[in-house]
């Protein structure tokens, strides 16, 4: 059997949509004759951390970890040194970010003129920006790369693979990559999960460090074996780039696990439940959502009473007040779950919110194929882009574009009424009369789902995170 040496940072127990790509990979690659070995960072940071994901690796994975040196000494020290200047009478906002790496969800600043005072920012968050912009190249991740360059490195040589494999985001897991590359020279495949160059979410808008992403990842293209990229479009993207290198890029798309769904039980709802699960970027259009549902509860009211909106993982402090305060009634956030635990409340729900910023808009998101297994329809916030597509192709539910509060209301009110149109035939009927009667009812919701869960796994067939794995393994034949 031969062997890969996988380099990810992000990798179980830490948790979120980023993991999910890099853990079936090689849970599946089993399957096709290759043994995957992972090389991982020791204690990463990351907003989310899911332990029962640890349980889908097979056990004849070695996973080997490296330090990072992802400590808090840094924040420590600027802390000291911002508390120092209040103390000399310095006027600063207090306001301040909740880890080293926040500027990773938000956007950056699009000039060299961030480097001026501004009576806007605390000294930290200066100090913070400067770190991440002139320190941190090409990402937060950069301290992991001494020691996971060496690890992976002894790993290789020692257990003799027969290719390398890298992931990112961070672009650092790259930079690891090359480095062995150079030095023990087998096979290598690159995959990009994101764009890294043009990148809008995570690129420094620095012209000194536009030029340093672009060379940078000029290395990477010209040295990998191959390069993978998540969506078609991204693939045509890279191709344009890089036209001599474009044989070496292909597409291999994110996608679902079957056996995620085995055993999933749904929540159920009494009311009619809309569900959006994992990270509100800062960047996203939560006003068009919230003045939507606002717009649609007016025009039915007998919807207060009937509607739930759950918001499951990641919500900015600016969107959090924002639906706390336009729909107080309607709207509870949960913190983030296991993965399991997410598909439970996906599948009890009658709608799942998808949402992106005009910037993503040739990327799917690892989100969106969860949805797709669950088997409920889809309501897409989004930008034209292949997510927005691939809703509208496979008929997976409905798109409403970014900005179209209307459109979101009218979308929102038809399944509403969908919903609603059942429970009365369902009462007229006799069906729903007491404890029992409602029990069946629930059982009858869950056999519908999972009707409708094969109808969309059955549309979507190519994305079976097995076979998506098996193109994967056909680049190291």
């Amino acid at each position: 059997m031969k062997k890969v040496l996988v380099i990810a940072y992000f990798f179980p127990p830490l948790g979120g949509s980023g993991v999910q790509r890099t853990l079936k990979f090689v849970k599946y690659l089993p399957n096709y004759g290759i043994q995957p070995l992972v090389s991982t960072v020791k204690s990463g940071h990351n907003f989310a951390y899911d332990q029962s994901l640890l349980k889908e690796i097979p056990d004849t994975v070695q996973v080997h970890r490296s330090s990072s040196l992802e400590t808090l000494w840094l924040r420590s020290l600027i802390e000291k040194f911002a508390h120092l200047r209040r103390s000399q009478d310095v006027s600063v906002n207090t306001s301040e970010s909740n880890s080293e790496n926040v500027t990773e969800i938000v956007k950056e600043s699009n000039s060299e003129e961030s480097l001026n005072i501004d009576p806007g920012k605390s000294i930290k968050q200066r100090l913070f920006e400067f770190v991440d912009n002139y320190l941190f190249i090409p990402d937060s991740k950069i301290r992991w790369l001494p020691f996971g360059f060496l690890k992976s490195l002894q790993l290789a040589r020692r257990e003799h693979v027969d290719y390398l494999f890298s992931t990112s985001y961070p672009y650092t897991t790259h930079l690891i990559a090359l480095l062995v590359h150079k030095l023990y020279k087998k096979p290598w495949i690159a995959d990009f999960r994101d764009p890294w160059v043009g990148n809008k979410a995570m690129q420094k808008q620095l012209p000194f460090r536009i030029k340093l992403d672009a060379w940078l990842e000029n290395k990477i293209v010209q040295n990998a074996d191959h390069l993978v990229n998540v969506t078609p479009s991204l693939t045509e993207m890279y191709k344009k780039r890089y036209p001599k290198q474009a044989q070496k890029m292909i597409t291999i798309t994110n996608g679902f696990d079957p056996d995620d769904f085995i055993g999933v039980s749904p929540v159920i709802q009494k009311k009619f439940t809309l569900i959006h699960t994992g990270i509100i970027a800062e960047a996203y259009d939560m006003e068009t959502f919230v003045a939507g549902v606002a717009s649609f509860l007016q025009s039915q009211p007998e919807a207060r009473s009937n509607f739930q909106a759950l918001f499951i993982g990641y919500v900015p402090p600016k969107y959090e007040e924002l639906l706390k305060n336009k729909l107080p009634e309607q709207v509870t956030i949960l913190p983030y779950m296991s993965h399991k635990e997410v598909l439970n409340y996906q599948a009890g729900a009658h709608l799942l919110f998808l949402t992106f910023d005009q910037s993503v808009d040739i990327a799917y998101s690892g989100k969106i194929f969860d949805y797709i297994g669950v088997g409920k329809p889809i309501l897409g916030l989004l930008p034209k882009g292949v997510a927005a597509q691939l809703i509208q192709e496979r008929k997976l539910g409905t798109v409403v574009p970014l900005g179209n509060s209307l459109e979101l209301a009218d979308a929102v009110s038809q399944y509403f009424n969908i919903w609603l149109d059942r429970g009365l035939e369902g009462e007229r009927a006799g069906t729903v009369i007491d404890a029992q009667e409602r029990q069946r009812a629930n059982n009858a919701q869950e056999v519908q789902s999972t009707g409708v869960q094969a109808t969309a796994t059955e549309k979507c067939a190519d994305f079976n995170r097995v076979n998506l794995a098996g193109q994967l393994a056909s680049l190291m034949k």
